[in-house]
């Protein structure tokens, strides 16, 4: 791997892990937290997050726009790296594919 598709993959973990952060928000502590009230989340106003509703379908648009960031870096830097007859092992290429995947499978599932 030369060092522009070495970065721009770093830099696409680096977003995966800024994405993370809404994510693991949304689709493991809020939105199974706001599944246990027998309320809508749009009719639920918290003092501390707002309208519940609209606070869960942020993070879930900033996780989104984050992860698909993270797949474009990733893409760009296989591309850059095929474009220069670069090596890289199949072991890089799937962990960061498995992630995605895992992401989202999990918010499919938190969607439901």
């Amino acid at each position: 791997m030369d060092k522009k598709s070495l970065y721009l993959y770093y830099y696409s973990m680096i977003v995966y892990l800024f994405g993370s952060v809404p994510f693991i928000l949304y689709a493991v502590l809020i939105k199974p937290i706001g599944a246990m009230y027998h309320e809508r989340p749009f009719q639920i106003i918290s003092p501390v997050f707002g309208n519940f509703g609209v606070y869960e379908e942020g993070l879930l648009v900033i996780a989104l726009v984050l992860i698909i960031l993270s797949i474009i870096l990733f893409i760009l830097s296989l591309g850059h790296n095929r474009s220069k007859n670069g090596k890289i092992s199949n072991r890089t290429i799937m962990a960061p594919v498995l992630l995605y995947i895992f992401t989202f499978a999990v918010i499919g599932v938190a969607l439901i």
